[in-house]
Order: structure tokens, then sequence, then C-alpha cells
């Protein structure tokens, strides 16, 4: 069931929320005092993985660290190249120019900095302090021509609470579709069952299929709740065409065992030929032995003309041993 969620403050509190009022205009004070980098350290959620930039020679890691200065800024946070331990901190760089904030990113403390000696370091800074000068940050960028990629990613790798109602606040409707988007992307991804709740009720009840459609994604990269199960009943129920096709390919993205079923059984009741095309093409993205035996099925089984034509294009596109002594069967018999 959706869990609603509403981002009102109990009256207890309210001391807590006066506190970082005040807080706020104050570190911000202290960030654009000076132009350049700025940091401050604050705990991180064990739901970021390893913030970092690490560089790959095929699957191994070559090197490790970010440049502050580079204009290619990727930060990995789901995989943890081995002997690299996280410290649990945070470290939150802006940097500042005319006395404005221009550009925010924030990774693992543990992870190594190039041109850091040029940093101005603040100390003591309050994690909802901080989590509330990003999110105004957030919001200011989208009435410009900039993102806000760094301050929204830089919200969700707080260990604080106040990082999902910001993330939540910051995903609703009165904003632009744009960050709404990045506020669900980074809620499923790093803030647990509660922001996936709040994922899955934009999922279900936005009225902008779009968006609906992107939660879906959002939906589908959590690892905090039953995600599938959510995923296939937006599949059997939303009003949306796009929205149930994109439901059906994240169900078999999911590799859980229910979907082959569950596909199969949509392709039987759906009256959309785009949502029914759409869901033989997710059969066919299972794992090869699953996918095959799933399309050989719809082949062998009582479905429309147009259902087994893009089964067999797709078995014929999968090449393995399973699906060519398929077609070579249905080659010498074709009455079959």
């Amino acid at each position: 069931m959706t869990r609603h969620l509403k981002f009102l403050l109990p009256l207890a509190l309210m001391p807590i929320a006066c506190a970082v009022g005040a807080a706020q205009p104050e570190l911000s004070k202290q960030i654009t005092q000076q132009d350049g980098w700025v940091a401050y350290r604050v705990p991180m959620t064990s739901e970021a993985g390893e913030p970092c930039c690490y560089a790959f020679t095929g699957k191994t890691v070559a090197r490790t660290g970010c440049d502050l200065d580079s204009r290619v800024w990727g930060i990995t946070t789901n995989e943890r190249p081995a002997g690299h331990i996280s410290r649990g901190m945070l470290d939150v760089y802006l940097r500042v120019a005319h006395g404005k904030v221009d550009s925010v990113r924030a990774m693992a403390a543990s992870c190594p900095v190039r041109n850091a000696e040029r940093v101005r370091h603040l100390d003591d800074v309050e994690p909802r302090a901080s989590i509330a000068l990003l999110a105004g940050l957030a919001a200011a960028k989208t009435k410009s021509s900039d993102d806000a990629d760094g301050e929204i990613a830089a919200i969700a790798y707080h260990a604080d609470a106040a990082a999902t109602s910001a993330l939540g606040e910051l995903s609703g409707q009165p904003h632009p579709r744009e960050l709404r988007e990045k506020a669900l992307f980074w809620l499923g991804q790093a803030r647990g069952a509660d922001g996936a709740s709040i994922v899955e009720h934009a999922a279900t009840t936005d009225a902008d299929p779009e968006l609906r459609a992107n939660a879906v994604f959002d939906l589908s990269q959590s690892r905090a709740m039953d995600a599938y199960a959510s995923i296939h009943r937006i599949a059997q129920s939303d009003s949306s065409n796009h929205v149930r096709e994109q439901a059906l390919f994240w169900m078999a993205q999911t590799e859980d065992p229910r979907a082959d079923a569950d596909i199969t059984a949509a392709i039987q009741r759906e009256a959309s030929a785009d949502v029914r095309e759409q869901a033989v093409f997710a059969l066919s993205q299972l794992k090869s032995d699953r996918a095959d035996a799933a399309l050989i099925a719809l082949i062998r089984g009582s479905y429309p003309r147009e259902v087994k034509k893009q089964a067999l294009f797709w078995l014929g596109q999968s090449g393995s041993a399973q699906a060519l002594a398929f077609l070579d069967e249905v080659l010498s018999n074709p009455r079959q």
C-alpha cells in the first residue's frame, strides 16, 4: 500500500526548526564572505555507498579521486572498490564567485581530492543548516539556465532525516519538473524506505504521465522496499499506455523471478497493441535462458499474430543455442 507522507513538523521539533532557521543564514554568510572553494564535513548516510571519482581500466580501478577544477565531473556511488573503506562522513564543497555559490560538489571524506589545498574549511556545520542551504540553492538554480545536480546529490548524501524531507518537498508539484525528477531520483537512490515511499506516491498519483514514468525507474533502483510489487501494480492499473510500458520494462530489469509470468499475463490482458509490443520486448530483456523460454512460450501459445511475430523477431536476436534450436524446429515444420 502506498504510504502518503506529510512533511509537517510536530510541535516537539519546532525549537529545532527555529534553530536551523537561524543557523542557515549564518552558514550562507560564512560561505559567501570570500570567493573560491569552501568546504565542510557532515555525517553521511550509509545508503550513499562511497561517492567518489573512479577511473577504470576495464573492471579495475586505475585511479581514485576527484579534481575540483575539472570540467568533467562524475561521481560513482554504487561500487566500492576493494580496500576502499567508508569513514561515514561527507565533504561538501562549494565554489563562490562574486559573492554567490555557483557550484556544489559532494563526496565521501575518504575520497582523495586534488587542488584541495586552496579550499577554505568551515568547522562544526549543523547538518540541517547545510540541508536547508543546499535546498535553497537547488530551488533557485532551476529558475535560471543552470541545473541543480550537485545540490540535490549533496542533500541526498546527508545522514540527517531532514534530507529526505527536503528532497520530498523539492519533488512536489510547485517546483519545475526537472527539479522534481532529480529529487525523486535521489530519493530512490539514497534515502531508504522513506524515500522510496515518496517516489512510489509520485509514481502512482502524480498528474503528469511523464513524471510518473520516470518515477517508475527511480522506484526500480530502490533496495529498501519490494519495488517490484509496486511497479507491477502500476503496470496493471496506470491510465497511461506509456507509464504501463515503462513499468513492464523495469519489471524485467529488476531480474525478479516473478517477472516472466507477470509480463506474460500483461500480454494476455492488455488492450493496447503498443503496450503488448513493449511487453514482448521486456521479456526479451530477461536473462537469456529465461527470455528464450518466455518468447518460445508466446510463439507456441494462443496469442495474437503480431505478438508471435514480435516474439520471433526478438528470439532471432538472441542467438543462443536454445533459440537457434527452436527456430530450426519451426523452419523444418512450419505447420506446428
